[in-house]
């Protein structure tokens, strides 16, 4: 027994460090995360609601567009709770009405850009040491990564402050979110 104690705590080190690679875990404290499908979108949708900083984000459309309408419901429920701030750029010009969650436009700012400077066809979030990339092509061909890295979300969100500067406001005309270029 005390030979296999042995054992286990000279090898303990190794499998350490080779269960951080399995989990995309690096000394450096950078951990990259692959999702597929819908539940990897969802499961990146609700880590959303760990943010401690202002949820920066490029958009395709709106949350329950690609999310059951309850779940994005609950989503924005408990971004509203936790009041995450959310600015977000889109290329679109006119959001129709999203959701009906009370308080939901009191914690999101949107600008328009236009596709000339810069085409967004896939959402991407920042937040806390966060960047995150969602590509999706169809309801059966959707992937995600998150990238959690400091000096990565830090750069991230300064191209996108840069980007916010560019853009053009949107005026939300309603409390379910409908928006049209100012």
């Amino acid at each position: 027994k005390e030979v296999e104690l042995q054992d286990l705590k000279t090898n303990l080190p190794e499998i350490v460090e080779s269960m951080k690679e399995l989990m995309g875990q690096t000394k450096s404290g950078s951990k990259v995360l692959y999702y597929e499908g819908q539940r990897g979108l969802s499961q990146v949708n609700w880590n959303l609601v760990n943010a401690t900083t202002d949820l920066l984000s490029y958009e395709v459309a709106t949350p329950d567009v690609y999310l059951p309408k309850s779940e994005s419901e609950k989503l924005m429920e408990e971004m509203v709770k936790k009041k995450i701030m959310v600015r977000t750029i889109t290329n679109k010009t006119k959001i129709q009405p999203f959701t009906k969650v009370e308080g939901m436009v009191d914690y999101w700012q949107i600008k328009s850009i236009d596709k000339s400077k810069l085409e967004i066809f896939g959402d991407v979030f920042i937040y806390n040491d966060v960047y995150t990339w969602c590509q999706y092509r169809s309801k059966e061909e959707i992937f995600c990564v998150e990238i959690y890295n400091e000096k990565m979300a830090n750069m991230q969100r300064q191209l996108f402050e840069n980007m916010w500067e560019v853009a053009r406001k949107m005026k939300v005309l309603s409390t379910q979110g409908e928006a049209v270029l100012a």
